[in-house]
Parts: C-alpha cells; sequence; structure tokens
C-alpha cells in the first residue's frame, strides 16, 4: 500500500512540468509566425481588383487578319495594364485563340490611346484587341456565331476579374 501512495506522490510533480514546456512551446511557435510576418517571409496573398468589363464589340473582316474586339471597363476598380492579362477563348470550338498582356498592345488603335498610356484601364475607357497586334489571333481563329470568351486576369493575385461572352457576328 504504501508503495502506491508513493507512486502517486511522484505524477503529481510531472504536471506543472508538462505544462510549463508546452506553454514556452506555444511563445516560441507564436514568436516565429510574428517574425515571418515582420521580416515579410510569410506575404499575405494580394487582392484581385473588381471590375465590370464587357464586350462592347466584336468586327471581323472578311480575310480574317484584322479582327477586333473592343472591351468597355463599365465599372469598378481602375486595372493596371502591367498587371491586367487577357485569355481569349472561342467557346465556338472549345479552343483557346489568344494569351497576351494588355501592356502589350499598341497604343496607335482606336481608343487604346488614352488607357495605354496612363498605364491603367479605367471606368468608361474601351480597349480594342487587333489580330494585328496579337500573333495567335489570327486568320480563322473566330468565324461568325462563335461564342468568345475574354478573360481578364490580374496577374499580380492570379485572379480572373472578368470574363464576358458574346457571339461573333
Amino acid at each position: 500500500m504504501k508503495k502506491k501512495l508513493k507512486l502517486l506522490k511522484e505524477k503529481e510533480g510531472v504536471s506543472p512540468v508538462i505544462g510549463v514546456i508546452l506553454m514556452v512551446a506555444i511563445t516560441v511557435i507564436m514568436a516565429a509566425i510574428v517574425a515571418g510576418f515582420v521580416f515579410g517571409v510569410i506575404q499575405t496573398p494580394q487582392a484581385t481588383p473588381t471590375a465590370s468589363i464587357t464586350i462592347d464589340d466584336i468586327s471581323m473582316d472578311v480575310q480574317g487578319d484584322n479582327d477586333t474586339i473592343t472591351l468597355l471597363h463599365q465599372s469598378g476598380e481602375p486595372l493596371l495594364i502591367n498587371d491586367t492579362d487577357v485569355t481569349i477563348y472561342n467557346q465556338g470550338n472549345n479552343s483557346q485563340v489568344a494569351t497576351f498582356s494588355l501592356y502589350n498592345l499598341s497604343s496607335s488603335d482606336g481608343g487604346n490611346a488614352s488607357a495605354l498610356d496612363d498605364g491603367e484601364f479605367s471606368t468608361g475607357e474601351r480597349i480594342t484587341i487587333s489580330s494585328a497586334d496579337i500573333d495567335d489571333f489570327g486568320e480563322g481563329a473566330i468565324e461568325s456565331g462563335d461564342t468568345i470568351e475574354v478573360r481578364i486576369i490580374d496577374s499580380a493575385s492570379g485572379g480572373t476579374i472578368s470574363a464576358p461572352t458574346a457571339t461573333a457576328p
């Protein structure tokens, strides 16, 4: 009976020691997390801008070498040209027509000068995407009656800003 009492007394001393070790471990982990944020090792994800962009016009030329798609920024945040990518999909034949950055568009195209020269695509502005500017966007890529999706992507966050669709005339 004496032996049992002795064992119980020894176990009582273990509990506070384990508690102290756990508290020290939690404190060290919390300090490491805070240090990660302070020194920039852990970065918070960047938010995707919100904007309403529509396809204002699709124009097809007979030879197919000067097809154009005009985008209209209806509302929302201005989009930085350097951080905005565009992917055009032809849902009619389920193919990707072109992928490019807005930065690579020519400012000489109708309507692009105001949007491209200030570095932002803002509310009320139009950007015209021409097959003459984009290598992949060429002859036969879009046919009359095809449904076109233009996916506007924020390259900084990787999020999709808008994905309007329209039918080619």
